[in-house]
């Protein structure tokens, strides 16, 4: 009888350690209040822009829409954020622990402060319907109103917004400079939000709060989390380091902010189980090495819900559905979805596909820092079919491997390896001459050459002669 109880005590202890849990991470919604559904690109959300000939001149090569649930130029329309919101719900909704909604959740185009105000306003209703028995955790994009100096709304109007998910003691950070931290009691799992704007290489949106005040937070707390043996989640809108598809864009961080990110990241990575990003409107990730080269940590960067990044660039919308275990945070999978918009007119629940699990798609066995450097290693190789698939998904299936060229392969491989700018330029152009030194004539080739052009000389001096 004994031994019968001591069996069910271990299995009982087991089935609490590894508690399975799931939570959402939805980014950059870029909601469009103005969007109008005329069938037109320019008519349905780019009115007030700019000059309508120009967008004319710099429209997308893609399919075309201007419907219910959008245009691939356009940002999303209310009825493409409800059309995800109920698919989140539907497709895993009741039994979530939460949800990570971070930034950039109003559109640029949309330009009075008070539209902006009420669109931020809206999703925050829409989310607190949806998922009313479960927590959502919001952080400040580039583009969301209050994340800017000299505008008519600040941290408090926000969190005034967001108090219903935010405990006091987040709420009087938050108002402060935008961040919080949220501690999961139960589980031992430390959920920190981060206002990167700070540390943005944008004057616009650096300065709103104090950088180096926030990082001498973030390294208290997770201080704090060391003696207190929790795990930590690292939510922010932007992850340091480079834009994969655009090699030229400004970093994403100042360079002195950035490497004292870094270099805390290296420091508490045996604490850090996951860290959460978006901003790029790509689906990537990013490895964050030590002193020796070894991977320590991973950045999980997820698509956006809007189709539209820039001219002539896209994706289709995308929802993140993670998978952990709920004791340790340990990141065990996640389930990409996606909507096609052109073949999905309504946008119904049903509508939204599964796109790919992260551990069958690349072979994983496990999500470390070590397997995901193993699948980027694979990228400096001409035929990675590894690398085939993850240029797929980086666009939400709108981007193809054979439109990407040799340079484009050594920018996403440089990008998801050196997050230091200075370092992804270096690896960039490093990976660009040991491609001209690979092609040139080897030492007999260019003998036999030579001599070749040798004897044609001679012969045509001989003929003239």
């Amino acid at each position: 009888m004994l031994f019968f109880t001591f069996i069910i005590c271990i299995i009982a202890i087991n089935n609490v350690s590894s508690k399975i849990g799931y939570f959402w991470h939805i980014t950059d919604i870029h909601y469009d209040a103005n969007y109008a559904a005329t069938g037109d690109y320019v008519q349905s959300c780019k009115r007030s822009v700019v000059d309508p000939e120009l967008l004319v001149m710099e429209r997308p090569s893609l399919p075309s829409g201007g419907g219910r649930l959008g245009d691939y130029g356009c940002d999303s329309p209310w009825t493409l954020v409800q059309s995800a919101v109920k698919a989140m719900k539907e497709k895993h909704g009741d039994n979530i622990e939460f949800v990570l909604w971070s930034g950039d959740s109003v559109s640029s185009d949309v330009v009075d402060m008070h539209t902006r105000v009420m669109a931020i306003q809206n999703v925050t209703n829409l989310l607190i319907h949806t998922f009313s028995s479960q927590f959502v955790f919001p952080v400040l994009g580039h583009d969301d109103p209050g994340a800017l100096k000299n505008q008519l709304i600040d941290y408090t109007s926000l969190g005034h917004y967001w108090r219903q998910w935010l405990p006091t003691d987040a709420i009087q950070t938050f108002n402060k400079g935008g961040y919080y931290t949220i501690e999961q009691k139960g589980n031992k799992l430390r959920i920190i939000a981060l206002n990167s704007n700070a540390f943005s290489t944008v004057e616009r949106q650096r300065n709103v709060v104090n950088p180096v005040e926030q990082l001498e937070w973030l390294e208290k707390i997770l201080l704090k989390s060391v003696i207190n043996k929790e795990t930590v989640y690292l939510v922010s809108h932007m992850c340091p380091g480079a834009n994969e598809r655009d090699q030229d864009e400004a970093p994403t961080f100042k360079d002195d902010y950035s490497a004292s990110y870094m270099e805390m990241i290296r420091r508490f990575a045996n604490i850090i189980v996951g860290q959460f990003c978006g901003h790029l409107h790509s689906d990537t990730f990013r490895i964050v090495y030590d002193q020796h080269k070894k991977p320590v940590s991973w950045m999980m960067v997820a698509p956006s819900l809007t189709p539209n990044k820039s001219p002539g660039v896209s994706n289709n919308p995308g929802l993140r559905l993670y998978k952990f275990n709920t004791n340790s945070g340990q990141i065990i999978d996640y389930t990409q979805y996606y909507i096609d918009l052109d073949s999905s007119p309504n946008g119904d629940p049903d509508d939204w596909r599964i796109e790919y699990n992260l551990t069958h798609y690349y072979g994983l066995h496990e999500i470390t820092p070590r397997s995901l450097h193993a699948i980027a290693e694979t990228f400096q190789d001409d035929e990675s079919v590894q690398f085939d698939r993850y240029i797929e998904a980086n666009s939400v299936r709108q981007f193809k491997p054979k439109d990407c060229n040799l340079e484009c392969r050594r920018a996403h491989y440089c990008a998801v390896t050196e997050l230091d700018y200075s370092r992804f330029h270096s690896c960039v152009e490093t990976a660009a001459e040991a491609l001209s030194g690979s092609i040139r004539p080897r030492s007999d080739d260019a003998f036999f050459i030579t001599a070749i052009l040798l004897t044609v000389v001679m012969l045509t001096r001989y003929c003239h002669h």
